[in-house]
């Protein structure tokens, strides 16, 4: 767990009547959109979020939640004797717009660290982030994938609609394996080979269809 860290509560402003310096000043500060990108995987309890943002302080995570529920686009959730924080529907808005960073970020190029934290939930993010640019790939009936990577799993509805989610798939119609480091090596435009899928069950046509749908540097 990382420790509490001092705290700049002054908020600051850029004072500008610009839309694009407006929303700056909601969600600019640091981690801020990284729980944003947590919560449009889901509603989650506190500890998942901080789980899920190796290196943040439990104090500024505090801080970071009590602004965006002022700015709306954060609420609580009461259930079963627990506290779970979801996006407000205006929250939820910003996911077009995120997609849209993470694949800027992805044609960026930039070189992955030799050592990085790992989120399921980033993952999803960025994996959606190129499916839903897929176009003529994406299958015209519904497949559904579940993909495992290093124990941790995610369900990948391919559609003309496509969506990633943090959980086990229901009913797939085909089970396969990855590693986060080969996952993370084709969202930074690695191209696919023989070795980075294992197909574990179901049919090659939908393996397949996931692999043609994430070439995005094609």
């Amino acid at each position: 767990m990382t420790e509490n860290i001092k705290l700049d509560t002054d908020r600051k402003s850029y004072n500008q009547v610009c839309p694009m310096s407006s929303a700056l000043d909601i969600i600019g500060d640091r981690w801020t959109i990284l729980i944003l990108r947590e919560l449009l995987g889901g509603s989650a309890r506190f500890y998942e979020l901080r789980d899920g943002l190796p290196g943040i302080a439990t104090n500024l995570l505090t801080e970071r939640l009590r602004r965006l529920e002022a700015d709306g686009l954060v609420r609580q959730i009461d259930a079963h004797n627990t506290v779970l924080y979801a996006l407000t529907e205006r929250g939820a808005a910003i996911r077009p717009t995120l997609e849209e960073l993470g694949f800027w970020g992805a044609r960026a190029g930039r070189v992955a660290p030799a050592k990085y934290e790992r989120s399921i939930r980033a993952v999803a993010m960025a994996l959606q982030a190129i499916l839903v640019r897929a176009g003529d790939a994406l299958p015209p009936e519904r497949m559904v994938i579940e993909l495992e990577i290093d124990g941790e799993y995610l369900e990948v509805v391919l559609d003309q609609r496509p969506t990633v989610t943090a959980r086990l798939a229901i009913d797939p119609d085909a089970r396969v394996r990855t590693t986060h480091e080969d996952i993370s090596a084709v969202l930074r435009g690695r191209p696919i080979d023989d070795s980075t899928f294992t197909r574990v069950s179901g049919n090659d046509v939908a393996m397949n269809t996931l692999i043609a749908t994430l070439d995005w540097r094609k």
